[in-house]
C-alpha cells in the first residue's frame, strides 16, 4: 500500500498502471496527386530557378537585398568626367551588408543630412546589428549624402530624393498578391505585346525560358513607394529599389581595385538590369501599386496616375554633380516609364479583373 507523507491525506486506493496504447498504424493516404504548381511564390523564387540556384525557404517574404555577382564582361570600367571612385566602393557585398543598407534607407529622415544627430543614431544601430560596425562612418555617410543629392533624371528630371518628406513615403511597402495560373509563357506575351525603345522581343524571350507554372500567392516587398512630380510638373507614383551591386574594376588577378559613377553609366546598367531580371521584378511591383491605388486612391486612374519606376544603383550615384547629365540618363539611375498598358496586360496576366 502506498504511504502519504507525514501531514499528506492517504492516496485513495491502489496504484494503476496506465492502459497500454494501441500499436502505431498508417493513416489515410491521400488518392489523387498533389497540387505542387500552387503556393507562394516571389520574384526572386521565379529568377532564382531560371539560375539554377537552390530554392528558396517557405518562409521567404519577398524581400530583395541581395547584392548578387554581375558577370565580368557586364562590369567594365568607363573613365570619364564622373570619375571611378566612389565613397562606398569599400562598403562590405553580400547580403548581409544589402540588408543593412536597406534597413538605413528605410527609416532615414530625408530632408536631414546623414550625420543629423536622429540619423547618424540610426546608421550606427543598423551598423551594429549587422555586424559592421567596424566600418569607417565618415565614408557611409558620404555615400549616403550622395544618393539623396543626386538627380534622378529620366522622367523625374531633378527630383532628388533629399526632396522628399516622411509623409510621402511609404517604405517596404509589402503585398500579397492572388495570382490564377502563371506561366512563362504569359510573361513574355505582356512585353512582347507591348514593347518600348528599351525592352522587346528580346527581353520576351528570356521570360518565356524561365520555369514559372504557378498558381497561388505573390509575396513581396517594395523598398519605397512615393508621389513625385516629374521633369512635366504633373505628380505620379513611384517604386523605388536599392540596388548594392558592385560594378567597379578589378585588376589581373580578379580583385577589387575601384567603384565608382564611371562604372554605373547607361549601357551597363541596362545589362545588369536585363541579367538579374529586375525589369520583370519592377513590373510586378508596378501591378501591386496599381492593386493598391485600385483599392486606396479616389479617382484613380493609371494613364495619369502610374509614373514608373526608379532603381538606385547606391554605389555609383555622384550628388548633386549629377545634374552636369541633364536631362540625359544619370550615373546609378534607372528610370522608367513603362507604357500603361503593359502593366494593366501583366495585372490581367497574374489574374487581375480590369
Amino acid at each position: 500500500r502506498l504511504l502519504a507523507p507525514p501531514g499528506e491525506p492517504s492516496p485513495p486506493g491502489r496504484h494503476r498502471p496506465h492502459p497500454v496504447p494501441p500499436p502505431l498504424a498508417l493513416g489515410p493516404v491521400p488518392k489523387g496527386p498533389l497540387q505542387h504548381g500552387w503556393g507562394r511564390s516571389s520574384y526572386r523564387s521565379w529568377t532564382r530557378a531560371g539560375q539554377g540556384a537552390p530554392a528558396l525557404p517557405l518562409d521567404d517574404e519577398g524581400r530583395d537585398t541581395a547584392d548578387p555577382e554581375t558577370p565580368e564582361d557586364v562590369a567594365q570600367a568607363r573613365q570619364d568626367l564622373w570619375g571611378e571612385h566612389g565613397p562606398l566602393e569599400d562598403f562590405p557585398r553580400g547580403a548581409a551588408a544589402g540588408d543593412c543598407l536597406h534597413r538605413i534607407l528605410e527609416r532615414l529622415d530625408y530632408r536631414q543630412d546623414p550625420g543629423a544627430p536622429d540619423n547618424l543614431a540610426l546608421v550606427e544601430a543598423e551598423l551594429g546589428r549587422a555586424g559592421l560596425n567596424h566600418q569607417p562612418l565618415a565614408p557611409l555617410l558620404d555615400g549616403l549624402g550622395r544618393v539623396l543629392e543626386t538627380p534622378c533624371g529620366g522622367a523625374l528630371g531633378d527630383f532628388h530624393f533629399g526632396a522628399l518628406q516622411l509623409e510621402r513615403r511609404i517604405n517596404e511597402m509589402a503585398f500579397d498578391l492572388c495570382l490564377d495560373r502563371v506561366r512563362a509563357a504569359d510573361l513574355g506575351a505582356v512585353f512582347r505585346d507591348h514593347p518600348d525603345r528599351s525592352l522587346g522581343p528580346a527581353y520576351a524571350e528570356r521570360l518565356e525560358a524561365l520555369p514559372v507554372d504557378c498558381r497561388g500567392y505573390l509575396t513581396g516587398s517594395i523598398d519605397l513607394v512615393c508621389r513625385a512630380a516629374g521633369s512635366t510638373g504633373e505628380e505620379r507614383w513611384w517604386v523605388v529599389d536599392w540596388k548594392s551591386n558592385w560594378l567597379g574594376r578589378r585588376d589581373g588577378e580578379g580583385r577589387p581595385v575601384a567603384c565608382g559613377p564611371s562604372h554605373y553609366d547607361q549601357r551597363t546598367m541596362a545589362e545588369v538590369m536585363v541579367c538579374h531580371h529586375y525589369p520583370l521584378q519592377a513590373h510586378l511591383y508596378l501591378v501591386a501599386l496599381h492593386r493598391y491605388l485600385l483599392w486606396r486612391w479616389p479617382d484613380y486612374a493609371p494613364q495619369r496616375d502610374l509614373g514608373g519606376y526608379v532603381y538606385v544603383f547606391l554605389r555609383g550615384t555622384p550628388g548633386r554633380q549629377g545634374a552636369q547629365a541633364l536631362p540625359g540618363v544619370v550615373p546609378g539611375m534607372v528610370v522608367e516609364q513603362p507604357p500603361p498598358g503593359r502593366v494593366l496586360a501583366l495585372h490581367r496576366a497574374l489574374g487581375g479583373v480590369s
